[in-house]
């Protein structure tokens, strides 16, 4: 059977049962938990997390791809413990949501795929938890110069990971 990685490490595909695809343990901006704690209340979180996880669970959830990205404020260690204390199988994501950052800006595609690509293939922040989805996203304005250089980051991440892409778009008219 095909291995998927989750926070807690690869797993079969068979083993995911039902699973929701596009979730969030939690959300922050990228840096202000670090250099701001004060203003995260991350204990509640985890046991929001774990309490909301594990009432799902006895629903019959079994998996959950959280695709909060490195500027969403991803907490790796967080979705780690949630997952391991909620029973929930929990697969994480590299990549970039909408609004792209301003460090990526100038960027080329090639040097933002070698990060997705060591978040997928290493680990994430050194913590070898690994990413198991590269999830992106475009909004209002299409795709930007910008996003651009994102989309073909993952995709160039994927063509050598061979990790599934999660990707939505801006579609006021559906």
């Amino acid at each position: 059977m095909a291995k998927i990685e989750s926070v807690l490490g690869p797993m079969d595909t068979s083993d995911l049962g039902f699973t929701l695809s596009h979730e969030h343990v939690v959300v922050s901006s990228a840096g202000i938990p670090q250099i701001y704690p004060e203003f995260i209340r991350r204990e509640e979180s985890i046991q929001e997390g774990i309490r909301a996880l594990s009432e799902a669970k006895k629903e019959g959830l079994n998996s959950i791809i959280d695709v909060s990205t490195l500027d969403l404020g991803r907490d790796i260690k967080l979705i780690e413990q949630v997952s391991r204390e909620s029973g929930i199988n929990i697969i994480c994501a590299t990549g970039t949501w909408r609004d792209i950052p301003r460090a990526f800006w100038n960027a080329t595609s090639n040097s933002i795929a070698t990060l997705y690509q060591r978040e997928i293939l290493e680990g994430i922040e050194g913590t070898g938890i690994k990413a198991g989805i590269i999830k992106v996203a475009n909004d209002v304005g299409g795709v930007t110069r910008e996003g651009e250089i994102i989309l073909r980051a993952a995709a160039r991440a994927q063509k050598i990971t061979n990790v599934p892409i999660s990707t939505h778009t801006w579609a006021p008219e559906r």
